[in-house]
């Protein structure tokens, strides 16, 4: 007979597959994966602007990106009125994915 808490648990392990999944699709393009190393390499709780990066695409495909990285939860939008910028979630990543940040600290 199946409990309450191993239905619980089948259904944590299958979201957080689906959200690393959804994180490795967003790493896999180059820019993107740029960024996020770009952010890891940074001193802890910087806050960058989307043009910091030296992306060399168009503002839309810019903007696209970082609203990529934000929707899978790998940044966080931090908006400062007339600019935004762009925050690793860090301490969240390390937690939901062990290991995960150490992995693409040299990618």
């Amino acid at each position: 007979m199946v409990n309450e808490t191993d239905i619980n648990t089948d259904m944590n392990q299958s979201t957080k597959q689906v959200a690393m999944l959804a994180i490795l699709k967003a790493l896999a393009h180059p820019m993107r994966l740029k960024i996020i190393v770009d952010l890891i390499n940074d001193e802890e709780g910087a806050e960058r602007h989307c043009t910091s990066f030296g992306l060399t695409v168009a503002k839309a495909t810019r903007s696209h990106h970082f609203k990529l990285l934000k929707d899978v939860g790998l940044i966080s939008h931090i908006d400062k009125g007339n600019h935004s910028l762009a925050k690793l979630r860090r301490e969240e990543l390390e937690e939901e994915f062990p290991g995960l940040i150490r992995l693409l600290k040299n990618a």
